[in-house]
Parts: C-alpha cells; structure tokens; sequence
C-alpha cells in the first residue's frame, strides 16, 4: 500500500506541473496582447491631442460641448405652478367680452325659444339649415353655428315644443299643432285602455 501513495502522489505533481507550466504560458499571452493594447492606446492618445490642437486651431467647438447642448435644449423645463399673484398680473379683456355676451344672454331670450317662433312662423316644416339661416338674418347679435341650432331644434323636440319628421336622408322640424298635442295624450290613453 505504501507503494500506491508515491503513485498518486507523482501524479499530482505532474498535474500541478502542467497546471503552472499553462499559467505561465496564458501570463506571458496576457501580456504581450496588454503590451500592444497600451501601444494601441497611447497612439491614440497621441492622435487625439493632435486632433483637439487642430480643433482649437480652427475654432469649431468640441463635440462634447455640443452634445452638452443638445441634451439641455431637448430637456423640457418643469412647469410653473399657478399661485393667485400669477393671475392677478395678467390682462383680462377676454373676460369682459364673456361678460358681454352673459349680459347679452340674460336680456335676450333663450335659443330654445327662438327656433320654436321661427318654425311657428311657417306652415311647412324646415331643415336645420333653413332656420339657421332665418336665424342668422333675425339675429345678427348671435354667433349661431348648424350644430348649436340642431341642438336647440332637438331640444325643443324633447320638451313637446316641435316635432321631427325624416324624409329620405332629411330631417325637418315643425311646431306641434296645439289641436295636435292635445289630441296625442287623449289617443295614447285610448289605446291604453284598449
């Protein structure tokens, strides 16, 4: 047995040999390649103080200067916040054209109304553009657009006002008949009861 411990024992150092021999060999690699790196950079460095005087010679500025200032224009600023001393500095003549037309609105009667006298006006039904239209000529004080007017003439279907009939892909408006309305209630419970 004791002959079988030298045994392991040489192999272990042969492997430890071969082990060193290979450490050895990847140092000396190592640094021959960090030896032509440091070459590689110390050329370059070379280069670039070369570079910079031929800059500076020319007068253009560094491209670190303007990266720096390309980063702060893109960079948005943070917001002010709104105190009471911020409004009070500023002019206000908007306000006082809403407060024009508030005073103008309060004297003058509601659009509502104005569409349902327009279309009790005449006979026939009319088409929203028709009764802007009139509108627009009656009321040259108001700003009316389609839209506000379609708005109100709905309005006014809602509230019994007027009523809508589709012809094709049109819409008209008309007053409600007051024979009319009264008549709908009366028939609604006729067919209730039925």
């Amino acid at each position: 047995m004791p002959e079988g411990n030298p045994t392991l024992q040489s192999q272990y150092a042969k492997q430890v040999d071969a082990d060193l021999e290979r450490n050895t060999r990847e140092q000396e690699h190592i640094r021959s390649e960090a030896a032509a790196l440091q070459a590689q950079l110390e050329e370059l460095q070379k280069d670039h103080e070369l570079l910079e005087t031929l800059r500076a010679t020319l007068g253009t500025p560094s491209v670190e200067k303007t990266k720096a200032a390309a980063k702060t224009a893109t960079v948005p600023k943070a917001r002010r916040t709104k105190t009471s001393t911020d409004t009070d500095k500023r002019p206000r003549p908007a306000k006082a054209k809403t407060e024009a037309k508030a005073k103008a609105s309060k004297t003058a009667p509601p659009l509502r109304e104005l569409v349902v006298a327009v279309l009790a006006g005449h006979q026939e039904p009319r088409s929203v553009a028709e009764v802007a239209q009139e509108l627009a000529q009656a009321h040259p004080e108001r700003t009316l657009s389609v839209t506000v007017v379609r708005n109100a003439l709905e309005a006014s279907v809602a509230k019994n006002q007027s009523e809508r009939t589709k012809q094709q892909k049109s819409v008209y408006y008309s007053t409600i008949k007051k024979e009319s309305a009264a008549e709908q209630p009366a028939a609604a419970r006729s067919t209730v009861d039925a």
